[in-house]
């Protein structure tokens, strides 16, 4: 036994139990701990790569809702007919079978009227000349008519193709959306593992707090030990030379005479301290 550096009684030290990383293949995220650069630890969540098949309908869906918001927005904030090719053809077309329409009535209606008045031999009559001006003036009335349409004819093929594109972006965008969704719907309860590791954390960070605190405790404990030893076995060195007893040990010695010899001191009940060491035998 040393009396001048006792050991002092030293509690291990806990290790921190290893976060585990947590897949979600449902939602497909991985939430893992990360240390950072200011050597603190981070729980992050991260998304998970897709297949290679799935990967492939997402771009699709992307893609899809991407020209449908672009056409949107021709359609609207950008509108200029002349660059959209098949509204731009398709109003053309619309308005050259209009006025076909319109030519072939007015031959039709000439040709049964010319007739009628040849026959009755009207041909060059005021009357003639009259049902000649109504049919002029029915076929132009009929064409700037038709001009007249054809602008609410635009808009309902400008509405109409925007009702199309926006539920072509809408069903791009909610299957797009039902990946984030499953992952919002998953958050609560990586939220919740999140928080009871760091309810660990917490622990082991107290716990170690405290085994460190014990262990300066013991150390201290055993140094002051050390310094009581020293100051028992210095009044225990006096005793054999003044006669005197040692307040701190005296059950090291009777009233006997002690001799040293080697650095050792003996007394009457048999013990024997190295003054050199501070040691007992």
């Amino acid at each position: 036994m040393d009396l001048l550096n006792p050991k002092a009684p030293q509690t291990p030290t806990p290790e921190q139990a290893q976060f585990e990383t947590q897949i979600d293949k449902i939602a497909n995220t991985e939430t893992k701990r990360v240390k950072q650069p200011d050597g603190t630890w981070a729980m992050v969540r991260d998304k998970l790569p897709l297949s290679a098949e799935d990967q492939a309908y997402a771009d699709q869906l992307q893609s899809l809702r991407d020209d449908s918001l672009a056409f949107i927005r021709d359609l609207t904030e950008n509108y200029d007919r002349s660059k959209i090719p098949w509204l731009d053809q398709y109003l053309k077309d619309y308005e050259e079978s209009g006025n076909n329409t319109i030519t072939r009535s007015a031959a039709t209606t000439a040709n049964e009227q010319e007739k009628a008045l040849a026959r009755f031999g009207q041909a060059d009559s005021t009357a003639a000349t009259q049902a000649r001006a109504q049919r002029f003036a029915t076929t132009s009335n009929q064409r700037v008519q038709l001009g007249r349409d054809m602008s609410a004819i635009e808009q309902n093929a400008r509405d109409s193709e925007l009702s199309k594109q926006g539920s072509l972006y809408s069903l791009a965008s909610n299957a797009l959306n039902n990946q984030t969704n499953m992952q919002l719907g998953s958050a609560a309860g990586l939220i919740n593992s999140g928080l009871a590791q760091q309810a660990n954390t917490q622990n082991f960070n107290n716990t170690l707090a405290a085994t460190l605190g014990a262990n300066n405790k013991a150390q201290f404990d055993a140094q002051q030990a050390g310094f009581n030893n020293l100051a028992a076995l210095t009044s225990l060195a006096a005793a054999p030379f003044t006669g005197g007893a040692s307040l701190a040990l005296p059950s090291l010695f009777n009233s006997a005479k002690a001799g040293t010899s080697g650095g050792w001191a003996s007394y009457g009940d048999g013990t024997r301290i190295n003054w050199n060491s501070g040691r007992l035998a």
